[in-house]
């Protein structure tokens, strides 16, 4: 472990910078740059050993996510909840939603929701959503059955983009921290949540850097301030040109995600006609955060 969060407490405070470049050049240096370095190998996702968890906190330390193999274990949304409870996350969005929400799949459920298309799904994070007070912080995905062709996703720890946009526009990164940048939209009716919404980063009491976005306009109503309008603007030009740092892949059977909700896209799919055969992941979403003590 790093211990980055004791080592430089100050790296995300704009008006201090010693900690933010020490921070920077370490973390820039050891962050993974494929998906083979961000594997680990579980011999069964549902009773983790501590070597195991040590290199799971480890790649979420440097990264905020990891990959890992379900091993021996049942893949089922009981086992995604499993692991979580081992990695310090219990307080999941589960009992708000949909009972079906966390089954990724084409099969009629939800099916007017782009996750649960074959459609292109563009960079977010889980999730911009109209009527929860609470924000997301883990983001944990497993897959039973692939795609027949597509649907890999793309990944970006948003402290790498929070690095790229300091380094490139502090003031824009200054006004997407301070200010309330936006504010929750119904997608249905387009009715805006007044008291709900706020800042694109920001630390929690831990420490901790959180980030929120969505390209949808169905989910955020953005403000139209000047300021906030043009730190919009720089944030998503440089999603859109994908750093080096964007790393890329297609969780096949038995493979997951663990995530403290780093942004991410989903590829284009091609899925079975059969509906028993199309593709299936399991999804989960924390209030907490994957615990590294």
């Amino acid at each position: 472990m790093k211990h980055w969060n004791t080592k430089y407490p100050e790296r995300f405070n704009l008006d201090s910078g010693e900690d933010y470049k020490r921070w920077r050049d370490e973390k820039l240096a050891v962050y993974p740059r494929s998906v083979g370095e961000l594997v680990v190998e579980l011999g069964d996702m549902t009773a983790i050993t501590e070597t195991e968890k040590e290199k799971i906190r480890e790649l979420v330390e440097l990264a905020n996510m990891c990959v890992y193999t379900a091993g021996s274990a049942e893949l089922s949304m009981e086992s995604l909840l499993a692991l979580g409870r081992q990695l310090g996350v219990s307080d999941t969005d589960k009992a708000r939603r949909h009972s079906n929400s966390d089954e990724l799949t084409n099969s009629g459920i939800l099916n007017n929701a782009i996750p649960f298309t074959t459609r292109h799904v563009r960079w977010h994070t889980d999730a911009t959503y109209f009527g929860s007070d609470k924000t997301i912080q883990a983001l944990f995905l497993l897959c039973k059955r692939p795609a027949v062709e597509g649907g890999s996703n793309k990944v970006l720890d948003h402290e790498i983009m929070y690095i790229l946009l300091r380094d490139r526009d502090p003031d824009a990164l200054g006004v997407l921290m301070n200010k309330n940048c936006f504010k929750y939209k119904n997608p249905k009716t387009g009715e805006i949540a007044e008291h709900l919404g706020g800042k694109v980063f920001w630390t929690n009491p831990d420490g901790n850097l959180c980030h929120r976005f969505s390209f949808r306009q169905m989910d955020m109503a953005w403000s139209e301030d000047a300021d906030v309008k043009a730190a919009r603007a720089v944030l998503e030009s440089m999603m859109l040109a994908e750093s080096g740092y964007v790393i890329e892949g297609r969780l096949e059977s038995g493979l997951g995600l663990v995530s403290n909700n780093v942004l991410h896209t989903r590829e284009k799919l091609v899925d079975s006609e059969d509906d028993a055969q199309k593709r299936l992941l399991f999804r989960t979403r924390f209030y907490d955060r994957v615990n590294l003590h």
